[in-house]
């Protein structure tokens, strides 16, 4: 069976990216401990230790968790599921925005809050549309 771009569900999209988000926000302080106890005395304070491309990443799944909500929200099952993704989506890109301009308005965990919400809410969605055409296709019948 080949898989074409129509039949990816951007529920699916979004529950994955919000995954790979929460797991990459979970890393992301091991690595810093474990760079910084490999070299201790080597870095001066302040400077960052991870490589570029790793904050990279942030705006990454960022982009990749917009994308998902912009398809998403235009087949949402309820209207508070589009709004909760869009909420969480600013959530996660309030803490972005304050982290890669080191304005310390927001703590890191809100990033964890916003990805679990995000991941809840397309699972929701998705199981939801789901249900939708199975009960369209037994009508038809």
């Amino acid at each position: 069976m080949a898989l074409s771009l129509h039949k990816i569900n951007a529920d699916i999209i979004g529950v994955w990216a919000s995954s790979l988000c929460a797991i990459h926000c979970a890393v992301t302080p091991l690595l810093f401990a474990a760079q910084a106890s490999v070299h201790f005395g080597q870095h001066a304070v302040g400077e960052p230790v991870l490589p570029w491309y790793w904050g990279v990443l942030d705006w990454a799944f960022l982009v990749l968790a917009f994308i998902a909500i912009l398809f998403t929200s235009r087949q949402v099952a309820a209207a508070w599921v589009k709004w909760g993704m869009w909420a969480a989506w600013s959530l996660i890109a309030a803490v972005i925005i304050s982290e890669t301009f080191h304005l310390h308005l927001l703590g890191h965990a809100f990033m964890y809050v916003g990805a679990f919400i995000l991941i809840g809410l397309h699972w929701y969605n998705h199981r939801q549309c789901r249900l939708c055409e199975v009960e369209s296709a037994t009508d038809e019948l």
